[in-house]
């Protein structure tokens, strides 16, 4: 009958034992998971700041960009128009009755050099 006793003691004492280690286990468990959601909070806001400075690099080259293409266009628009007021220029010239099977004269050799100046110069 003490054996009995005993060993049921003993039994209650292991589950009590257990019961603690289990207990012990799920603070540990619960502490650790919260440490590693913290750090995974603090890795997301690193990444997104990360892709904030991206973005914003990325739009001022975008901006630098578009001011040369417009830049770029704005000058080819000119020079279109220089061109083809000197090419207008030259056909009145040209197609004047007396020129038509003859060089072209002062007045179209002057709006041709006009133009090569310009472009020289650019």
């Amino acid at each position: 009958m003490g054996l009995v006793i005993a060993a049921k003691f003993w039994r209650e004492i292991t589950i009590g034992v257990l019961a603690i280690f289990l207990i012990i286990a799920l603070a540990v468990l619960n502490h650790k998971s919260g440490l590693l959601k913290e750090a995974e909070q603090k890795c997301i806001a690193q990444i997104q700041k990360i892709e904030r400075a991206q973005v914003e690099a990325l739009a001022k080259q975008q901006d630098k960009v578009n001011k040369v293409s417009a830049d770029y266009e704005k000058l080819r628009s000119e020079q279109r128009t220089k061109v083809e007021t000197v090419t207008r220029t030259v056909q009145k010239i040209v197609e004047r009755p007396i020129y038509l099977n003859r060089c072209i004269d002062d007045d179209g050799l002057q709006q041709i050099n006009s133009l090569i100046e310009t472009r020289n110069s650019s």
